[in-house]
């Protein structure tokens, strides 16, 4: 049999190393003509490149005649896990999970993808339940889980992670870093300071997590006699939402307590910027905190009391290691750290004798 040409060669390597990586696990593999224009190579180089993988039995003929990734070439490789978070851009809390997942899987040899979904009806979503060993779904803010996903994801052939949102009472192994009764620490703190009525502010879309937060102050309100009025609305969760609806708060003159207790980072520093603004001193006549900081807390000015966040992959080994298939996890429930270390910044202090 002829040696294959440089430029078949290179075909072959070329779709040899997708199939490593998993580029072809949540898609079909193209047409010859695609991946002809995609390689930058002739249509006939490619042809003979996709014969040689067929009879190493990299690829396989599908009913229809097309090429397939093979099941052979699905065994060999290293496990393949998917990262699927909503939007486009990965920044903050996204960013913070994404570099979780590469750590703890490559930790174990996987192979990681990170794919974006506009809506849960999103092809991506589908194409990544048939074609990954394991998914992690960072679900999107304020929607709960459809029927008919949630019936793909605990019957389906990957194995799926739910993170930053406790779904274990439908059947899927879940994943957070904020135990629910973490956010009593950053309560607390204020307490010892002196304050007697502590606001929550939330901007953030409802979810169970965030749900899970209100109720914690509220219960820790309850428990120790403490007054506090929840502010704010559900939105998008951005800064710009919680600076401007604080700031027309404080326009209408409307109160404020001298201590805030913010769902979010976003939320917490939105608000400090519009009490600033308004000439309220923050750390002197309003304190404000946060649950999670994402890591800004120390570098912000003035610095932000918060409950720092946890590392991700500590918390996400065990939920690798289950979808490569080198533990158990017989039982859908919640995976989280024991505790959040707490950080105590500027923006917070005694509570003011006219409070």
């Amino acid at each position: 049999m002829a040696r294959p040409d440089t430029q078949t060669r290179l075909a072959v390597e070329l779709i040899r190393k997708r199939l490593q990586h998993g580029d072809h696990a949540s898609s079909a593999l193209p047409g010859e003509r695609q991946l002809a224009v995609e390689l930058g190579l002739s249509r006939p180089t490619v042809r003979k490149a996709l014969g040689q993988l067929a009879d190493e039995g990299l690829l396989a003929r599908g009913a229809t005649g097309r090429l397939r990734v093979s099941a052979k070439a699905a065994k060999d490789r290293r496990p393949l896990i998917a990262f699927l978070h909503p939007g486009i851009g990965v920044l903050g809390e996204t960013a913070l999970w994404r570099d979780g997942v590469y750590t703890a899987a490559e930790e174990r040899g996987a192979i990681v993808r990170s794919l974006n979904y506009a809506h849960y009806g999103d092809a991506v979503i589908s194409g990544a339940l048939d074609g990954f060993d394991g998914v992690f779904l960072l679900p999107l803010g304020g929607e709960k889980l459809p029927p008919t996903l949630l019936k793909r994801m605990t019957s389906g052939r990957s194995r799926v992670v739910v993170l930053d949102q406790d779904e274990s009472a439908v059947g899927l192994r879940s994943v957070i870093v904020f135990p629910f009764a973490s956010g009593d620490k950053l309560l607390a703190h204020l307490r010892t300071l002196g304050h007697r009525r502590i606001d929550c502010f939330n901007i953030h879309p409802s979810n169970p997590v965030i749900e899970a937060r209100i109720a914690g102050w509220r219960a820790y309100l309850d428990q120790h006699g403490l007054e506090g009025e929840l502010l704010g609305k559900p939105g998008d969760g951005s800064l710009g939402a919680a600076y401007k609806w604080m700031a027309a708060r404080l326009r209408r003159g409307q109160p404020v307590g001298a201590a805030l207790y913010g769902t979010t980072v976003h939320s917490a520093v939105g608000a400090m910027r519009a009490l600033h603004e308004a000439g309220r001193r923050i750390g002197r006549d309003v304190s404000v905190c946060a649950v999670n900081d994402e890591g800004l807390g120390p570098y912000l000015v003035p610095s932000l009391t918060s409950l720092q966040t946890p590392p991700r992959a500590r918390s996400l080994r065990k939920a690798v290691d289950w979808m490569i298939g080198a533990a158990k996890w017989p039982t859908p429930s919640l995976e989280q750290p024991k505790d959040a270390p707490l950080f105590i910044g500027e923006s917070t202090g005694p509570a003011p004798k006219h409070a």
